[in-house]
């Protein structure tokens, strides 16, 4: 056994343990609030292909690097990690995450729910035995799982039986589940204390570096946040930003506590709301974002807060989902028409005496709050800006977001490079690039003028691209000739025919302008299947 020897500071290296957990292991931890991910302003860093590439390797046995654990107390709080939320009570041995949060967030976005916020879903695919990285708005193949039905034989089970794969693909469903649920990944535990803390700082800062990792000064700033209460708004903020959606602001938080709490729309936040209910209506709070952001970004297609038309609309989403956490198929469905119809009239805009209303055709009635939202909307300014040609460009207004939105839809890949058709990061892109996306040609000033891609020389481009790969980004063939011929305006004007058809087209069917709204026997009769 080897000998003890002590730091200057007081932690004797006998005190250091390592242990090996399974990911089962690690999720059972999470749930029951034994994981602790200290509130600070980071976001969650990893990309889709970072989240991919880490089931990758737990499928090919790969090393996934050693988590860095803090062992201490902890207080009963909120406790978010990846899409998981829930309120915990205080634990004496819990592990703060010191270093291993984009693993273990990754972990708990994939396994734990099937919400993944606005990152890509990732699925095993059964026949290339791969994991892959999955559209947000398209239902994927039959024989590709959703990661989290792996983390539970139970759900596994009536995954296959649901679906009648071949006895091939049960076999590898079963063996792929078994190596994810009992892949162990090393841990140093290190006692947390008021003594220690210099320590932890010491050893996280040798362990990172790497561009991705914390600052060593951010150690002590995340460990020392939570064993204090921060500010509520703050502190939402900060959980969602582990979502990929972005940073909302401070006002679209003060507005959703509004909304949840069962306050008038015109009030203020501070004159309304007791110190003593601020825990309980925060958590509400928190727990609907979450689900107001899915469905942003999974059922609406905004791939950022950026790019979200009116932001005011949040406050509205966040009481439907408090009240309503489990929307019914066909409500998400309506609840999108809503969404595209406020947007296009210009409802969704800030204004007190309109959001009033909103909150108040929300209640306990599933179907009749949906019906009743549905029924405050314009229809006819909805079918003028249908109608509407390509707005000139300003990525301010709410039109320009919407046809920001409209193009994101059409999943662009990469143009240029190796990575040359596969699928953009839009998200990744709109948060660290400024100005994205950027004008290839200087036409009229319209969306026609710009690609949803990284900034690149128009002599990078080559002929011959794949069909897919131009159809995800409007373009075809001559398109791409006139682009790379420095015909500028046969491009732009080309363009801008095409995109017009296909914006109108798309919002016409996203808005639902052609379909009926109320269909309350059928729904009555889901609802009394799901009951049964």
């Amino acid at each position: 056994m080897s000998s003890t020897n002590r730091t200057a500071d007081g932690l004797s290296t006998s005190a250091l343990e390592t242990k090996t957990h399974s990911v089962a292991k690690l999720l059972e931890f999470i749930r029951a609030g034994k994981v602790r991910i200290p509130y600070f302003q980071r976001r969650f860093r990893w990309h889709d292909e970072d989240r991919r590439l880490l089931f990758d390797s737990l499928q090919k046995g790969f090393p996934v690097g050693t988590l860095l654990l803090a062992q201490g107390a902890a207080p009963a709080e909120r406790v978010v990690l990846g899409g998981f939320t829930a309120d915990v009570g205080e634990v004496n041995d819990a592990l703060w995450v010191v270093d291993g949060q984009q693993r273990l967030s990754t972990l708990a976005m994939a396994l734990i729910d099937e919400h993944s916020g606005a990152y890509r879903p990732i699925y095993f695919d059964l026949e290339a035995n791969a994991f892959v990285l999955g559209a947000r708005r398209r239902a994927p193949p039959p024989h590709w799982v959703p990661t989290h039905v792996l983390a539970s034989s139970a759900l596994l089970n009536k995954w296959l039986r649901e679906r009648a794969l071949p006895d091939e693909f049960s076999d590898r469903a079963d063996q792929i589940a078994g190596q994810l649920r009992e892949y162990l990944l090393p841990a140093y535990i290190v006692p947390f204390n008021d003594k220690t803390e210099d320590v932890v700082k010491v050893m996280f800062a040798r362990m990172n570096r790497n561009s991705r990792a914390l600052r060593t000064d951010e150690v002590f700033e995340a460990l020392h946040a939570t064993r204090e209460e921060g500010k509520p708004i703050e502190r939402v903020r900060a959980e969602l930003t582990q979502m990929g959606f972005g940073e909302l602001e401070g006002k679209q938080i003060e507005r959703a506590a509004l909304a949840v709490a069962g306050k008038p729309s015109s009030a203020k936040l501070v004159d309304v709301l007791s110190a003593a209910e601020v825990p309980a209506v925060f958590s509400r709070v928190s727990q609907a974002l979450v689900r107001t952001v899915e469905f942003l970004a999974r059922d609406c297609g905004v791939p950022h807060v950026d790019w979200l038309p009116y932001g005011n609309v949040v406050s509205t989403l966040a009481k439907l989902f408090d009240a309503h956490p489990k929307l019914h198929d066909r409500n998400r469905a309506l609840m999108v028409r809503w969404f595209w119809r406020g947007n296009l009239s210009g409802d969704h805009r800030l204004d007190y005496k309109t959001d009033q209303p909103k909150w108040q055709a929300i209640d306990d009635d599933q179907h009749g709050t949906i019906q009743r939202l549905l029924k405050l909307g314009n229809r006819a300014d909805v079918d003028e800006a249908l109608a509407a040609p390509l707005q000139p460009f300003n990525r301010r207004t709410a039109r320009t977001k919407i046809e920001l939105v409209a193009l994101a839809a059409l999943e662009p890949r990469w143009l240029t490079g190796e990575d040359r058709g596969e699928p953009l990061e839009l998200g990744t892109l709109i948060e660290k690039q400024d100005h994205f996306p950027g004008a290839v040609v200087q036409g009229k000033g319209t969306i026609a003028d710009y690609l949803l891609h990284p900034k690149f020389d128009v002599g990078e481009l080559s002929a011959g691209q794949n069909a897919a790969t131009l159809e995800s980004h409007c373009l075809d063939d001559a398109m791409l000739a006139a682009l790379i011929a420095g015909h500028s305006e046969a491009f732009e004007a080309c363009r801008a025919r095409a995109l017009t058809r296909y914006v109108q087209t798309t919002l016409r069917a996203w808005a639902g302008v052609d379909d009926a709204d109320h269909d309350r026997p059928p729904l009555d009769a889901y609802f009394d299947e799901e009951s049964a």
